[in-house]
């Protein structure tokens, strides 16, 4: 079972604490899933593509891991409503995460 307590959702963002801990792309995967389960559909974990949150969240570990910015990316806020320029550098920058 996977510990969802550490995630705080809601119909604009999904916020999850201490999200550098999960290394692996199909950890990540099966965390959001069981996060959408477990909410309402209307919450942003919902509404917003897997991969798409996955690929913000490995760029948030990417620097986490290079010690750039680490107060702000040892926790994810995967948002609802994301600029196209972020999603791009958000996906590009994930192809740069090999700690799976």
């Amino acid at each position: 079972m996977i510990d969802l307590s550490n995630a705080i959702t809601t119909p604009t963002n999904t916020h999850i604490n201490d999200s550098c801990k999960v290394k692996s792309k199909a950890d990540m995967r099966a965390y959001l899933e069981s996060l959408r389960d477990s909410v309402n559909s209307e919450m942003a974990v919902n509404q917003r593509d897997i991969e798409s949150q996955v690929c913000e969240w490995r760029s948030h570990n990417f620097f986490y891991k290079f010690h750039v910015f680490r107060s702000r990316t040892k926790d994810v806020d995967l948002e609802l409503k994301q600029a196209w320029w972020r999603e791009v550098f958000c996906r590009v920058v994930s192809w740069f995460y090999f700690w799976d």
